[in-house]
Order: structure tokens, then sequence, then C-alpha cells
């Protein structure tokens, strides 16, 4: 009970961080040990919080994750290993329980009081943090989970396939509730900071969720077949009302007024200036070979820049697209290996030696650490308390428009059009990224390029991915879908810990020693598959280990 009183505390704080006033705490009883009495638009807002921070912290520029997508790389510091050659460690799945424990009280109290929006809340929010779970881990506890009062102390690793079953049994219960609301089926505007009560949007966020799900699952639709699920039927319905333009986004704001509400990497939460993070040369290279104007959103041009026109060292002032300017000096190239180029990545998997010195050919300066100047760095928005680029990102337009493409190509869901789809989720993303309003931009002739069209692609899964790829920026979202497809073709770098592949899963957080734990534990692991990348002598709870979601489809090797 010392527990729930603490979370009840926490929570009230954050909302009063999160929200302009808190003017009526009448609505907290003064039992805080009694959760059933605690109003669920409090928790909501503590929900929503903590969920925003959680999914931005898994998919951020210093996340290895990030790292694995080929976003970004750690730089050169001790601690890049872990990150940029794959050496992941177990990982807590505490804060995501945390989270759901405070999602049953939001549905659990709409039951109690027949507010069937707060029920259709609770639904949508527990089936995305679920999802992120078992997408993560594998097997995940599940229908044992959340228990603890029932006597469950050591909840059984419910199957993956149960785990997605559940899930969109709950998104489709969850588009029924919100169908019809009534007046007294309210949530308070203020403390639903993303949609603000707005029923239509929560259901819009349901059907897009079953829509990434039933996707996620194509290659298994005989074994949900099994299950009583049609994924078939899932998407149909689902489709129709999902997500159509970026007012449905289910996104998150950093306010930027404290340190709890700030974005991590501003000086409201990090008191030192975060040289660390570099973008990472594969997509920095895609995005110069296509002209993209995302790239200078998301990266700052290198400081110093190797140029073959100039006979001196120059100072110039570059703007880019977006009217930003940036003092770049100019330096006469010397080497035939200099990137010359005004964004330069930091590629993959480098030995720390050469990511220290790559691209300073013959500067023999010596530079503040981590602060080679020929190399890009992640644009100074993500250094800022707030900024209207730097979201935290539940899920958006592009990517439902990209699932709808995908769909249609693969012809089994019933959607049609792939390319109308697909060109719809491009213009998304730039719309996004607010490149559609920069003078000097066309987006017809940009898509119209041949590595960019539908028409022209050889392979149009690939083409899919490869944008949805780059539109899921710091999303952890296109590491599932790299996953399940194989695409983009992502290759390691020189130095990689098991082999040259990519990581395919979280390892589980360290097992509790009490024998009944560790009988769960150890009936999830061996549901795990193996692959030539886990060492000899090493438990399948591995970074390299097959959750059943991609066992048997040679995805994405």
């Amino acid at each position: 009970m010392k527990m729930i009183k603490a979370v009840r505390i926490s929570l009230l704080a954050t909302m009063c961080l999160w929200l302009s006033a808190c003017k009526d705490l009448t609505e907290i009883n003064t039992n805080p040990n009694s959760p059933e009495n605690v109003s669920p638009n409090y928790v909501l807002t503590y929900s929503l919080v903590n969920s925003g921070k959680l999914v931005f912290g898994l998919g951020k520029n210093s996340s290895k994750i990030a790292a694995a997508m080929q976003y970004m790389q750690a730089g050169t510091n001790e601690g890049a290993a872990e990150t940029n050659q794959y050496a992941w460690t177990q990982e807590s799945w505490g804060g995501y329980y945390d989270i759901l424990r405070n999602v049953q009280i939001i549905y659990d109290n709409g039951v109690r009081d027949d507010n069937k929006l707060f029920q259709g809340i609770g639904l949508t929010m527990r089936s995305m943090i679920f999802g992120l779970l078992t997408d993560i881990y594998g097997d995940i506890p599940y229908s044992e989970a959340l228990k603890a009062s029932d006597g469950a102390f050591f909840p059984k690793y419910d199957s993956q396939a149960d785990v997605y079953k559940g899930i969109l049994t709950d998104l489709k219960k969850a588009n029924e509730l919100l169908q019809n609301l009534t007046a007294k089926d309210a949530v308070s505007a203020t403390s639903d900071v993303m949609y603000k009560g707005d029923g239509a949007k929560w259901r819009k966020f349901a059907n897009s969720l079953r829509l990434r799900y039933a996707l996620r699952l194509a290659d298994k639709k005989a074994e949900m077949a099994a299950l009583g699920i049609n994924l078939e039927t899932e998407f149909k319905e689902a489709s129709a009302g999902a997500f159509t333009s970026k007012a449905d986004d289910a996104t998150l704001a950093f306010l930027g007024t404290n340190s709890d509400n700030a974005q991590p990497g501003g000086p409201l939460a990090s008191a030192t200036f975060n040289w660390l993070t570099k973008p990472a040369k594969p997509l920095v290279d895609k995005l110069l070979q296509l002209k993209d104007p995302r790239l200078q959103r998301w990266a700052n041009p290198v400081r110093r820049k190797w140029d073959a026109t100039v006979t001196a060292v120059t100072t110039k002032t570059v703007t880019n697209l977006f009217g930003e300017t940036y003092s770049v000096v100019y330096v006469p190239s010397v080497a035939s290996s200099a990137d010359t180029n005004l964004y330069v990545g930091l590629p993959v998997g480098l030995p720390i030696t050469q990511g220290i010195v790559y691209n300073k050919g013959n500067d023999v300066a010596v530079y503040p650490n981590e602060q080679n100047p020929y190399i890009s760095f992640i644009h100074d928005r993500y250094r800022k308390n707030t900024d209207p680029y730097v979201a935290m990102n539940f899920m958006n337009y592009p990517e439902v428009e990209f699932i709808l493409a995908e769909a249609a190509l693969l012809g089994t869901f019933g959607a049609t059009d792939a390319e109308g789809h697909y060109k719809k989720a491009v213009q998304a993303s730039m719309d996004k990224e607010g490149a559609l309003a920069a003078t000097g931009f066309n987006f017809e002739t940009y898509y119209a390029q041949p590595g960019v069209s539908y028409a022209s692609a050889g392979n149009k899964q690939e083409r899919i991915l490869e944008q949805k790829w780059i539109s899921s920026w710091f999303s952890v979202q296109s590491w599932f879908d790299w996953r399940r497809t194989g695409y983009p073709a992502l290759k390691t770098g020189p130095v990689a810990q098991f082999g040259a592949a990519l990581p395919i899963r979280y390892m589980y957080p360290t097992p509790n020693l009490d024998p009944k734990y560790i009988a769960n534990y150890n009936e999830a692991v061996s549901r795990l598959g193996s692959t030539n990348y886990i060492p000899a002598g090493q438990s399948k709870d591995h970074h390299y280990a097959k959750m059943w979601l991609i066992q048997g489809t040679n995805k994405p090797y």
C-alpha cells in the first residue's frame, strides 16, 4: 500500500507540472491508499505524460535503437560500444508496468462510473503499452499481470500470439465503446493533454493501432486465425476509422517550462550541452542522394567543410531551406577520401580511434571532446527545452498511410491503391516537418525522382519501407518494421560485437530469484528461437534470439 500511495503523490505532482493550473484537487479522495477513489482524470494525465516520455526515450537521438536503425551514432565516448556496436545489456520493464497499473485504474474507474470514454481510453493505452512490451521482448507477463492484489505475484509469461490476440481484442472493444458517446461519457479537457477529451480522436487512435498490429502480424495470419483473430477483417474494420490527417496525430509536445516537462536534451533537463550524438552516415547519405529537405530539420551542417573550389580557408554563412543560418568554414580539400558534403554523417560501428578523427584529413588541430567539426551534429533543436518539431509521438498520420500502402501492395488485407497511399505518406511526412511550406521545395519534383517514385521502384515493398524508415526518424517503429521485413537493408559497421547482424529484441530484465519466477522466466526463454549470432553456451535470452513473431519467416535474417 505504501507503493500505491507513492504513485498517487507522483501522479499528482506530474499533473501539476504539465497543466496550466491545479484548481480542483477535491477530486482526489482523502484516502490515497484507495486507488478506486482516485479520479481517472488525474491518472490520465500521469499516464499520458509518462507513456510519452517512455516512447520518446526508446527512439530518441541517444538511444541504442536509434543507433541500430542508423539514425545516429553515439560519438566516441567510452560507452559508445553498447550503442554503436550492439553490446546490448538487459533492460528493465518496470516503467511499462508502472504505467499499466495506472492505466488499469483509468479503465476500472471508467467501468465503475459507466463512462465509456474512460474505458475506451484505458483499453487503447493498455494496448499500446502491452504492444510495445511484446514487440520489444517477445513473450511477456500479460493475462496475470497487474493482479498482485489477487495474489498473482509471479505472473506467467503469455505467448506472444496470445498477447497480440488480447491487444487486437481490446482495441476492437475500444472502437465500439468510443463509437456512440453521450454527455455522461466525459473526460476533462485539461486532464487529457493529448486529445482534450475528444472521443472521436481517441477512436481514430485505437483503429490506427489496430492497423499497426494487423500488418505486423501479416506473416502469422494462420496462427492468429487459429486463435480466432481474422487479420483481414480487423484491418478492413480499422481502416474505415483510422487517422486521415495530421490533426489526428497521437503526439504530446514538450512544454519546456520546467525540468519535468522539458525535452530531455534541453538545458532544464540536462546541465551540460551534449555533443555526443552524431547523425549516422547511411541516413545522411540517403537524404543527400534524394535531395531530401528533412535532413535540414534533423542535422546541422558541418562547422568545417572540405571544399575543392576554395584556395584558402574561408568563412561563409550558409542558409538552409527553412531559413536557419550557420557559419561554416570552407577548407581547401587535399585528400580524395575527404567527404566534401555540407552534411556529413558518422559511419556505423567504427572503432573509437577512427571515430575521433573521421573526416579530419590532414587537419592536426585538437578540438574539444566530441566536437570534430568535419562531421555533422544532431540539430540544435534537440538541445532545446521545447521545439515544435520535437514531440513525443505515439503514432501519426504518415505511419497510417505507409501501412495502407504496404497492405495494398501485399494484397491480402482488402486495401487498394498502394501508390496513392505511398505518395500521401511521403507527402504527409514532408508536411509534418514543415517542408511543404518551405520556399524552394517542390514536392512533385522530389517525388518524381527515380529513387522516390513508386512507379520506378523495382522492389516496391523496399521502396515503401525505405521512405517509412526515413519518416520514422527517432521512432522505435522503424526497428519493428525492419525486423519484420528486412527493409531497409541496413548493414553493421566494421565492429559489431556478435557478428554482421543487427539486434532483434531486448533481453528480459534480470529475473527475480524466487523459484516460481525463475520457472516462468525459463519457460519463456525456452520458446525463443536461436540464431547463428548467439555465442555457443549463452542463454537464448539474447538480443539476437527470435521471438515468435519472426520465427519461421526468414526475416530479417
